[in-house]
């Protein structure tokens, strides 16, 4: 089907031109003369692309590219500005009033045939990548909720086999697989439920005790700490407030921050999550005594896939997505996410989260 552009220009021998000449390079033409008359076509057609006139009576094309941008239905087609006006000013009001490109007066119409060309394509890369990514979220959450019933499965048998009874290092086992697939689970939930990037509409409702979190997130990582000869102690602030957070996201950015710290550390390693408040936050820091983060990379760090020169000390799987989760769950929740690296060597990773009201 063939792409459609609307023509918004006062001047009918422009006019008169322009059809000729996308109609022979086989584009669909809407024509208004003027700001009011396109922003009433656009209501009932949304076209691919518009050629605005600046210079028009009534609503002139900075006005009318204000409007076209501020309505969700046409933000996102793409204006070329049609201009007689040489001034830089006057070319950057068009870029900061959302065009994408603009053609001098008198036209050269290859060259508008180029512009229009490059700015189409763009916009149908633009509307791949989103389906692109649109079904990929679906697959995984489709994937996500249905591997939800097989982790039941082994918590529930996890369980049946804890209550018929086992020698003290099977019971330590068995523990370790229900914590983990508890866990699991919890990550698959917080997917499924996590709110998307931009996503502004969504307010946290929870609350939660990052005290109590924390001592359960060192509990359920003692087992790997214990293997590596890694200490893993707890420092609380006695008076902590609540948190405004969904608890399973809050639980989920710790247990990377912790894993994390164990992961890379060498036998003999210290990690001491402890926690601290003012009025207006609550705060958690994992501490570390590794080797820090060389200056060089720590721009990556909370990046998607970044590889740091760093390896687990262990032989452990490194995805390099742990960090980038935790920024996009703590901030989904209006909080805070940093690293500090002391002189003295070692790594704080925190976040910080709103106090919850009335705590």
């Amino acid at each position: 089907m063939p792409e459609i552009i609307l023509i918004v220009d006062d001047t009918p021998a422009n006019l008169s031109v322009l059809v000729d000449t996308l109609s022979e390079a086989g584009y669909q033409l809407m024509v208004a003369e003027d700001g009011e008359d396109a922003l009433a076509q656009t209501t009932h057609t949304r076209p691919d692309l518009i050629l605005l006139d600046v210079m028009m009576p009534g609503l002139d094309g900075f006005e009318t590219c204000d409007r076209l941008k501020a309505a969700a239905a046409t933000r996102d087609i793409p204006v070329i500005f049609m201009t007689a006006l040489n001034e830089t000013a006057e070319k950057v009001r068009a870029f900061n009033a959302g065009a994408v490109d603009y053609i001098t007066k008198p036209i050269q119409h290859e060259e508008a045939l180029a512009r229009i060309s490059t700015h189409l394509t763009i916009r149908r890369l633009r509307a791949q990548l989103e389906q692109q990514l649109a079904l990929k979220e679906r697959f995984m959450r489709i994937a996500s909720h249905d591997l939800r019933n097989p982790l039941c499965l082994i918590l529930m048998s996890g369980e049946l086999a804890r209550r018929k009874g086992a020698t003290p290092e099977v019971s330590e086992y068995l523990e370790s697989i229900h914590a983990s697939a508890g866990q699991m689970r919890r990550i698959i939930d917080t997917f499924l439920n996590v709110r998307r990037p931009g996503d502004e509409t969504r307010s946290s409702v929870g609350r939660v005790d990052l005290n109590l979190m924390a001592a359960a997130v060192v509990a359920q990582n003692e087992p790997a700490a214990e293997r590596k000869q890694v200490e893993v102690v707890l420092e609380l602030f006695e008076s902590l407030p609540q948190a405004r957070a969904e608890t399973g996201h809050a639980y989920q950015a710790l247990t990377n921050y912790v894993s994390n710290a164990i992961k890379f550390l060498p036998a003999g390693g210290r990690v001491t999550v402890r926690s601290r408040a003012d009025d207006f936050k609550v705060r958690l820091e994992v501490h570390d005594n590794g080797p820090g983060v060389p200056v060089a990379e720590r721009g990556a760090l909370f990046t998607e896939f970044a590889r740091l020169s760093n390896r687990p000390t262990g032989g452990e799987e490194s995805t390099g997505i742990g960090l980038s989760i935790v920024k996009q769950l703590i901030e989904g929740e209006k909080g805070a996410v940093g690293a500090d690296f002391p002189a003295g060597g070692g790594s704080v990773f925190w976040f910080e989260l709103p106090v919850a009201p009335g705590s």
